[in-house]
């Protein structure tokens, strides 16, 4: 009778567990702000559309020094094609050189406010860009592949999401950031 009894307590604990984690399905940690009140419109956000941009001169690239002693590549960015888009979307044009000589270019962009990249198109043996047919956007994550976008984000494009006001978020501004970029040559 008591394990009957007890079964009976658990199963409505499991039914009322279910009811009230309902709402909590909408909720991530990620956003936990995203939820909209009912009676409220809802933004909708809606991306620019965007054009390759020329491929990048070797001689006109900015190196990025990252505070990582380990990391086995250098950055460089293409600061012509640095730009911010009126979607608040932060594109450039981004060459990772490793210890060996290989590069990998590609043209991305961030989104500040949602912490997400997105790679538009990669760079070719023939030097012209070859886009992707359908582009995702990602979070950004501090894994070991993808640590550079994360210091992009909160260091030179971003300021980590804590802008007071995307108004802010200017190329004069990121240039700022970055002090007083210079280019350098990749030839050398």
């Amino acid at each position: 009778m008591k394990s009957i009894a007890l079964g009976m307590r658990l199963m409505l604990a499991l039914l009322l567990l279910g009811r009230l984690s309902a709402p909590a399905a909408e909720w991530s940690f990620r956003a936990p702000h995203d939820a909209v009140p009912h009676n409220a419109e809802e933004y909708e956000w809606k991306e620019e559309r965007i054009d390759l941009p020329a491929y990048p001169d070797r001689e006109k690239m900015f190196r990025i020094n990252f505070d990582r002693p380990n990391s086995r590549f250098e950055f460089f960015i293409d600061l012509e094609t640095l730009s911010v888009g009126e979607d608040g979307v932060v594109r450039y044009v981004m060459i990772l050189r490793s210890t060996s000589g290989s590069e990998n270019v590609m043209f991305e962009g961030i989104r500040c406010t949602r912490r997400d990249y997105k790679t538009f198109a990669f760079g070719t043996a023939k030097q012209q860009f070859r886009q992707l047919s359908k582009p995702v956007w990602k979070e950004i994550t501090q894994t070991s592949n993808n640590w550079f976008r994360y210091d992009l984000w909160k260091d030179y494009f971003c300021g980590g999401g804590e802008l007071a006001s995307y108004a802010l978020l200017t190329r004069d501004n990121i240039l700022q950031r970055f002090g007083n970029p210079e280019t350098q040559s990749l030839n050398n």
